[in-house]
């Protein structure tokens, strides 16, 4: 199938069967894993509602942002159909009227970075792996028009976080943003053909006051995408390619192939012994 590079709803976005960085990520984990979330019920909580809340109001495009009524109240469950009434066939994130004043504030703070940036929100990107046939996608929070005055197509993400936006490059490492970020970036060389100097940006704001924010980036060219992330994405899609060619119901295979029963040796980092160390 041919690239594709639109706007997109999140609803015909997330239906799309094409496979992306976070069904991929589950896949690392393993087969089951994977299996389970693709199947599984999907569950919306305050959390994720927040979430969307400050991607909508930020980035200026997303679901409808609304204080929900206390449903515990006649006059609240009214509201609440009459709201609903009125946003018929939209997207809504419902939030707490505290919720709604926290991602004014936070839009208040870091909305002038993306205003300074010409470029679109949510992008949705497609295309095949040239590796293995798999259909790919991703959706950017951010694609500028054109590069930075570096010369670097940054493409932008933008994460909310409940910690200090310090503590992201430990996050980065728990929850695999390496992946995200090569894996769009090369969903952006596919659906565009572009050579040029390319990198990925997290901006990253703390959801309680002050709402401070910073910025963390990958570049294309770093030795660890290159030597570690790019082959693990390939194992990654060259497993699901192979499920998929044992059987017709590969999801139903892979439930099979769960987390090893071997008992696992615990052991830690030098560096980490080493700190400890100097603290005794």
């Amino acid at each position: 199938m041919e690239p594709v590079l639109k706007e997109m709803p999140d609803g015909l976005y997330f239906v799309d069967p094409a496979i992306d960085q976070t069904s991929l990520k589950k896949f690392m984990i393993s087969p089951k894993a994977y299996a389970a979330y693709l199947t599984g019920e999907r569950v919306s909580y305050a959390a994720l509602e927040f979430g969307k809340a400050a991607h909508s109001m930020v980035l200026g495009s997303g679901p409808v942002v609304l204080v929900k009524p206390n449903l515990r109240s006649k006059a609240g469950k009214a509201e609440y159909e009459s709201i609903l009434a009125e946003h018929e066939g939209e997207d809504i994130a419902w939030v707490s009227q505290d919720d709604y004043d926290a991602v004014r504030r936070m839009c208040g703070e870091v909305g002038s970075y993306f205003d300074g940036v010409p470029g679109r929100p949510e992008i949705a990107l497609f295309a095949d792996d040239p590796k293995t046939g798999l259909r790919l996608k991703g959706k950017i929070d951010w694609l500028p028009d054109s590069p930075d005055e570096d010369g670097v197509m940054w493409l932008r993400d933008y994460k909310t976080t409940g910690k200090s936006p310090a503590e992201f490059p430990v996050s980065s490492r728990i929850y695999r943003y390496d992946i995200q970020a090569l894996f769009y970036m090369r969903l952006y060389r596919w659906c565009t053909g572009y050579e040029g100097p390319l990198g990925f940006e997290f901006v990253v704001q703390e959801k309680q006051p002050p709402y401070d924010w910073m910025t963390y980036r990958f570049r294309w060219d770093d030795p660890m995408l290159d030597r570690i992330t790019g082959p693990e994405i390939d194992k990654a899609l060259a497993g699901i390619q192979a499920f998929t060619a044992r059987s017709d119901q590969p999801l139903e295979l892979m439930r099979s192939y769960g987390l090893s029963k071997v008992p696992q040796e615990i052991t830690y980092p030098d560096w980490w012994l080493l700190a400890e160390e100097e603290n005794l």
